[in-house]
């Protein structure tokens, strides 16, 4: 299991965080989303936007286009279950 903490943080396709720890299981499906209280022992601190993109999503420019359409609405639902997701740091990302 992994935690990941960023200012920012995108689930795609529709949920925007912000200060808060997204835990990974050994299966890369994310199992908990929580608000950032205190540190936690093994979480890894990122700066800029971390975006958590299921395996099966390439990240394409539609896709990057529809993250910066989603990037500050306020949508934010829960993780698809079993959903399997990988994590990309992008401390330059813009939005247009």
């Amino acid at each position: 299991m992994k935690r990941y903490y960023s200012h920012y943080t995108f689930i795609y396709p529709d949920i925007y965080l912000r200060n808060s720890v997204v835990e990974v299981n050994n299966e890369s499906q994310i199992t908990n989303v929580s608000a950032f209280d205190i540190e936690i022992e093994s979480t890894e601190f990122y700066s800029g936007l971390l975006l958590f993109i299921p395996v099966d999503t390439e990240l394409s420019g539609e896709v990057e286009a529809d993250i910066q359409n989603q990037i500050f609405s306020n949508t934010n639902t829960a993780p698809i279950p079993d959903k399997r997701y990988r994590m990309i740091h992008n401390e330059d990302f813009t939005i247009k």
